[in-house]
C-alpha cells in the first residue's frame, strides 16, 4: 500500500492495482495549503481511477479539478449545483479488487449541523478508514466493518484525551494524521495541542508532509 499525501486533508492511496484519490485535491484555506500545482498537474496528466470526497468545504474539495479529471466522482452528498456529474454513492462501489463503503457521518464541530458528510472504508488486501472531517466521536459509525490496517484522521483525534483514546482503542494499526498547517503558519497552534498524541502514538503515528509518500 502506498499513501501519498497531495491535499491539506486528503491523499492519493493505491491499494491492489487500484488508485483512489480521497479529499485529494483541494483549494487554500488559510492556514491550510492549497494542492500544490505540480502534484495537481500530475494528477491531471495521471488521473485516479476513482475520487472521492468527504464534504463539499474548499480545504477538502476542488470542483474544478473533479470537472477536469473525467473520472468517476463518488460521494454521499448531494452537490449537483457545484459537480453535476457526481457519482452518489447511496452505500457501496468497487474500483478493481477494492471495494468502497461510505458511511454517513458528523462533520465536527458546529458544521455538523448544517454540512453533509461521509466517510470511507476501503477494503482489499489491507482495510483503510478514512474519516475526512467527522467528528473523533464518530469512530464508532464505523465498529461493524473489520478494524483498520491504516487509520486516515485529522488532528483532533489525538489532541484531546477522550478522541486519543477511542482511536487507540484501534491500534495497532498504522495512523496517518492530516489537515496539519506548516509548522511555522500556525495560528491555532494545533501542532502544540497534539503533543502528547504524538507521544504516546509514535510508534503508529504517521505526518506526511504535502507530496511525501507513505510505505505501509
Amino acid at each position: 500500500m502506498q499513501i501519498r499525501r497531495t491535499a491539506n486533508a486528503g491523499v492519493l492511496l493505491t491499494l491492489d492495482d487500484a488508485s483512489i484519490l480521497l479529499d485529494g485535491v483541494c483549494q487554500e484555506v488559510s492556514p491550510y495549503l492549497a494542492t500544490p500545482g505540480e502534484i495537481r498537474q500530475e494528477l491531471m496528466c495521471c488521473p485516479p481511477d476513482a475520487i472521492l470526497f468527504s464534504h463539499h468545504h474548499e480545504d477538502h474539495f476542488d470542483p474544478d479539478y473533479c470537472r477536469a479529471a473525467n473520472k468517476p466522482i463518488y460521494s454521499t452528498i448531494q452537490v449537483a449545483d457545484i459537480l453535476p456529474g457526481l457519482v452518489r454513492l447511496e452505500k457501496t462501489c468497487s474500483v478493481g479488487k477494492i471495494k468502497i463503503t461510505a458511511v454517513p457521518t458528523r462533520h465536527m464541530g458546529h458544521y455538523g449541523k448544517t454540512t453533509q458528510h461521509c466517510s470511507f472504508v476501503i477494503q482489499g488486501s489491507q482495510t483503510v478508514w478514512f474519516l475526512g472531517d467527522a467528528s473523533p466521536t464518530e469512530l464508532k459509525q464505523l465498529s461493524d466493518f473489520s478494524k483498520p490496517d491504516v487509520l486516515i484522521v485529522p488532528y483532533p483525534y489525538i489532541g484531546t484525551p477522550a478522541a486519543l483514546k477511542n482511536v487507540s482503542e484501534l491500534l495497532p494499526c498504522k495512523i496517518v494524521l492530516l489537515h496539519m498547517p506548516l509548522r511555522e503558519i500556525d495560528p491555532d497552534g494545533i501542532w502544540n495541542s497534539i503533543t502528547d498524541g504524538i507521544e504516546s502514538l509514535k510508534a503508529n503515528l504517521y505526518l506526511p508532509e504535502l507530496g511525501e509518500t507513505l510505505n505501509l
